[in-house]
């Protein structure tokens, strides 16, 4: 069994490294659609592709990100028709699996009553030791997120522009599919690492209190719903620890 791992990309320089030497860990292949980046994505990207077997695609990004002229359905569903395994992992590049992903995989890949794998996903807020937990109103934040499954089942994004979803053959849910979860972490440093919030990025409006030094003030509160977060107690994956000591932190 292989498994194919898709990601796009646009102005991603933290991560890229840190992701490509966790994914070639269980990856067969590791394709990514570039959306036209000019902060040095490429150039680390062309760096490694001697090493981990990467496929690179350049399907341009049209529109501003997070609004409804862009055309992130299209660049996911093109990196969906290029994925050549028997299964496929549609996990983001602010994403990262539990080291213990390594260990089940094959057994993942060869349940036969299984089509599709929902795992639990762990927000970090701000830095590596705060998560964010489900609140009232604010319910999006401790989910499992389905992020794998058998390939050749039709399964593609919905016609959406941004943070579009999963449907299965002729628009039927992506629920209708016999599905599994697997206990392996998800982990999200979206909000914990790099530059933390990206160009346009600010959907809900919880970060939107600048300080000084133009970061985002990370103990701001909207008024029309609760934040919720708690000290993250668990062990980071290999590749974080690693980054994090580098960086002094």
């Amino acid at each position: 069994m292989r498994l194919s791992v898709i990601v796009p990309v646009l102005n991603e320089i933290t991560f890229i490294p840190l992701y490509i030497e966790s994914v070639s860990r269980y990856a067969d292949e590791i394709i990514i659609a570039d959306g036209g980046s000019t902060d040095g994505t490429l150039e680390q990207i062309d760096s490694l592709q001697n090493r981990y077997p990467i496929r690179l695609l350049h399907v341009q990004q049209k529109g501003l990100p997070y609004t409804e002229d862009w055309n992130e359905s299209v660049v996911r569903n093109v990196l969906i028709e290029q994925a050549q395994g028997d299964w496929i992992m549609n996990l983001d590049i602010d994403e990262l699996m539990d080291d213990r992903f390594v260990e089940v995989l094959p057994e993942l890949m060869n349940r036969t009553d299984v089509d599709v794998y929902q795992f639990p996903f762990v927000n970090f807020w701000g830095d590596p030791w705060t998560i964010r937990f489900n609140s009232p109103g604010d319910e999006r934040w401790s989910n499992d997120i389905t992020r794998m499954w058998r390939a050749h089942q039709g399964i593609r994004y919905r016609d959406e522009k941004h943070h579009c979803t999963l449907e299965a053959a002729e628009g039927r849910s992506i629920w209708s599919i016999p599905r599994g979860r697997c206990d392996v972490n998800v982990y999200h440093y979206h909000y914990a690492l790099g530059n933390k919030i990206k160009f346009n990025d600010n959907r809900r409006g919880d970060v939107n209190v600048q300080l000084n030094d133009g970061q985002p003030d990370w103990n701001y509160r909207p008024e029309e719903y609760e934040i919720v977060t708690k000290p993250y107690q668990g062990q980071h994956p290999e590749v974080i620890i690693n980054h994090l000591s580098r960086q002094g932190i």
